[in-house]
Order: structure tokens, then sequence, then C-alpha cells
């Protein structure tokens, strides 16, 4: 009896595996002769499954996959059995741009689902907004990104660089630097206080504190997430995620809303993110924004507003000190263009035309966005570039190998300010400017663009001015080529050797 009931247990377990196997290969053969975007270019296995880009994802390796796909298959690309890659700088347009709702039917393309996860607890924010609430939030933080809202910053800003400086002075005296943690302990305390209204102490304490770590760990765990919602299984997310991050997150979450809550008792007039937002706010009433949506906004702008900036300090850092012919010219320009340090600010920065030439180089071949997300094509399709895209379909342009293409850029994989300069060498002549988009394009491109540029001029003015730097070859030869991306960059320490300019 016994046996009998294992022989049907085990014939029912070969049914079922020749079932799923059959279903898997018929639903391969279906991408790949059948699907509408069967005639675009793609790697076999990628047009028939998903998992590839999956399996890419949590090893940190799909970006650069992407890009050898691209490099292979050309600027439009079938990377996915329903997802469209590009290069061409003219699918910028109609995929981020807004559209005309009377005559295209949408207004804009919707983000991809996995921005859900995005929500902080459940509540929406900046970056996982939908159309309206979006457009909300974007107009309560307008000023505070305007450049008079930036001039206004401009105290508490170099403020932190200061410290960044000092800080830099004091651990230069015991050997190389790991420039890396001082840049981002340098972004998240000045981040923290213009989003949370208190700093975070990461230069005081000279360590990352840990509400910084879990957003890491969050952002880490986010491509498995992404995985497993795909496959429909979003209800094991939380029995998968590791107890301690799920422990972490909830403290940072009573964290921030504490320090919300505090900065709210304030009021307007503190000269930070919150300003306008607090004053055109009313609770009772429901106007502007709830309490929780300035806590889940705080935590889009902490992060977005410092690590991609730390991200793009360490890059061009790196990137200079690979090429001291560039780090001599920034140095002549810096300590040639002011009488003393004090005259450097965020104004005085704005002049240097080198060094604008220097930070869009090196953000172009270090984004420190490398993906700047897919969108989905509206249920009666889009004409994207020449080519007529079915509804449902997943498209995006790929940042990291639009950026390093040749159809967009001479040289692409050289290190050349000077392509951005007004008397820029010839050879630069047709290169494709419209293509550079590292803070995305559209309505929805980055609302920070502006602050980050006028803290990475300040502070790369700044540690130009006051040290002479060599990299460590032993330590970190390869910096920059041995990193993976989970979603952001996962830098290494970046030892550099700092040795302060006598005056």
């Amino acid at each position: 009896m016994a046996l009998e009931v294992l022989r049907k247990v085990l014939a029912g377990i070969a049914i079922f595996l020749i079932a799923t196997l059959s279903y898997a290969l018929l639903y391969g053969l279906y991408n790949i002769f059948l699907h509408p975007l069967r005639k675009i270019p793609g790697p076999l296995l990628r047009r028939a499954y998903a998992w590839p880009n999956h399996l890419d994802a949590i090893y940190g390796v799909l970006t650069f996959n992407l890009n050898s796909i691209h490099k292979k298959y050309g600027p439009i690309v079938r990377v996915g059995p329903n997802e469209l890659s590009y290069t061409d700088s003219r699918a910028y347009k109609p995929i981020y741009a807004s559209h005309s709702q009377s005559t295209e039917g949408f207004s804009e393309m919707k983000k991809n689902p996995e921005f859900e996860m995005m929500k902080v607890e459940g509540v929406t924010n900046i970056l996982a907004g939908d159309v309206v609430d979006h457009a909300r939030f974007r107009k309560m933080f307008s000023h505070s990104f305007s450049e008079k809202g930036i001039r206004e910053m401009q105290p508490r800003i170099r403020g932190y660089v200061d410290q960044l400086v000092q800080g830099l002075k004091d651990a230069a005296t015991s050997g190389p630097v790991d420039v890396v943690k001082w840049y981002n302990w340098t972004t998240f305390d000045l981040i923290g206080d213009l989003a949370f209204g208190e700093s975070f102490h990461c230069i005081r304490n000279q360590e990352t504190d840990p509400w910084i770590a879990a957003i890491f760990g969050s952002v880490k765990f986010l491509p498995i997430a992404t995985a497993i919602e795909d496959y429909g299984l979003g209800t094991l997310l939380k029995l998968l995620m590791p107890r301690h991050l799920l422990e972490m997150q909830a403290r940072n979450a009573e964290s921030a809303r504490k320090k919300m809550r505090k900065r709210i008792q304030k009021g307007a007039g503190q000269y930070d993110f919150w300003d306008n937002a607090i004053q055109k706010s009313n609770f009772e009433k429901g106007t502007g924004m709830t309490e929780a949506e300035m806590v889940s906004n705080s935590y889009i702008l902490a992060l977005g507003g410092s690590e991609t900036t730390a991200t793009a300090l360490s890059g061009v850092t790196y990137l200079l000190l690979k090429h001291p012919n560039v780090l001599k010219e920034l140095n002549a320009e810096v300590r040639g263009a002011f009488k003393s340090e004090e005259d450097i600010d965020l104004v005085s920065v704005g002049r240097l035309e080198y060094m604008l030439g220097t930070l869009n180089e090196a953000v172009r071949l270090y984004p420190p966005t490398p993906s700047v997300g897919n969108r989905i094509v509206p249920p009666g399709g889009a004409q994207i570039i020449d080519k007529w895209v079915p509804g449902g379909t997943s498209v995006q342009v790929q940042t990291y190998s639009t950026l390093r293409s040749l159809s967009n850029f001479a040289r692409p994989e050289d290190f050349c300010p000077e392509r951005w300069l007004s008397s820029a060498p010839a050879e630069f002549a047709k290169d494709d400017r419209a293509a550079f988009q590292p803070f995305s394009s559209g309505p929805r491109n980055c609302i920070g663009r502006n602050l980050a540029y006028a803290e990475l001029r300040l502070i790369l003015a700044k540690v130009c001015w006051n040290f002479d730097m060599k990299l460590d070859e032993e330590k970190c030869s390869s910096w920059m080529e041995s990193q993976k991306i989970f979603i952001l960059w996962e830098k290494t320490p970046l030892w550099v050797n700092l040795t302060p300019v006598q005056r």
C-alpha cells in the first residue's frame, strides 16, 4: 500500500515537472517566434526569458552586460521578453517627456511597478508618486532647489565643506585617506541637515550612521525583491528579507518620524528643503503634504541627495588621479582663479569652465545613477524613434550604455574633459550632447541636479585648493573597473595620499 502511494506521488511530481518544463519551453518559443517584439534584435536567451536580467541584477553586473549587448546589437535592443533598451538620444522624448492627453491618449509613460517598492511604509513620495502626486511634491520643493534657494542654503553647505577639508587635513597626517568615506560622511551630514533638520554627525563621529547602512541594505535587496515580485511571489517578501534589515528599517522609520516632527515644529525660515512645504501644508485641512508624506520624501531626498553626490566626487577624484595631466590643468584653473580660500563659494566656482568640463566627463564615464529606470508603454502603444512599440512594453534609455556609446561620443571610453569646453577640439564636434542626460529628462528629471552640481563644484574646488593628491596605486589601481552596481555603485575604499598645499 505504501509503495503504491509512493508511486503515485512520484508520478504526480513527474507530471508536474514535465508540465512546467513544457510550459517554459513553449513560453520561450512564443517569445522568440510569435511575440510582437520578435523582430527587434537581442540575445536569444534574453528575448525568451526574463531570468537572465534578474540574475545579472542580483549579482550586480546587469548594467555592464547590457552595455556589451548594445555594442553587439546596436542602439535599439530587445533585452527581455517584453523589454527594450535604447542608446539613441531621440528616445528620451517619447519615453520620458510629457505627452498630449488629447492627441496621444496619455500624459506620460508610467514607471515600472518596481518603483512601488521605493515607497516608505506604503506612503508615496516624489520618486514613486503618480503624475498628480509627483507634480504636487515637486511644486513644494521647487524653491529649495532653485538658484535662489541654493544660495540661501550656502552657509550650511560651506560649513560642512569646511568640516570636510579640516577632517582631511587631520587624517592625512596618518597616511593614505579613504576619500570615499569622507565624501559620504560630508554629503550625508549636509543632506541630513537639509532633509531632516539635523545632521547625522558622521564627520564629527567619524563613522557611518546606522540609518545610512539600512538604506543601502534595502537598495541592495531591491533586485531580489523585483525578481520575486515579477514571478508573482510578492507575499514572500517579508519572509525572505533578512530580519536584521527589517528591524533596521523599523528603527529608521521611527527615527525619521521623530526628526520630521521636530522639524515641523520649527516652522518655515530654516533655509532647508522644508520651508515651502511646511508653510503651504495644513494637516487639518489636508493641503500640501501629510506628515507621513514628509517622512517618505525625506528618505528619498536623503538618499538621492547624498549618495549620488558622493559617488560623483569619488569618481571624478579617481579619474583625475589616473590622468595627472587633467589634474594639473584643473589645479591651475582653481588656484589661479582665487586669491584666498574665502573667495571660493557657490557663485565663484560657477565660473570655472574646465572644472565643469571635468565634472561632466566624470559623470559621463561614471554616472551616479547608472540606470534611470524603465517606463511602461501605455495600452494604445507609442512611436519611439521610427518604430511602433506595443502597449505594455517596458522601455528605457540605458544611461550607462548611452554615455559610453561610440554613436554618441568620440573616444567614448576615454576621459576627455576638453570635449565639454567652448573651444573643444574638432574631434568632438559631432558628439551628441543631447545624449548626456545622467539626471534623466522630462518632468521627472532629478530635481536636485542644480544642488548636486553646486556641491560638486564647491567641494572639488576646495579639495584642489588645499591638497596635492596622489592615488595609492597598490590598493586602488582599478578602483572604478572592479565595482558592481546594485541600482547604485557599490563603492570600495579609494585610498589617496593628500599633501596640504603650503602658501
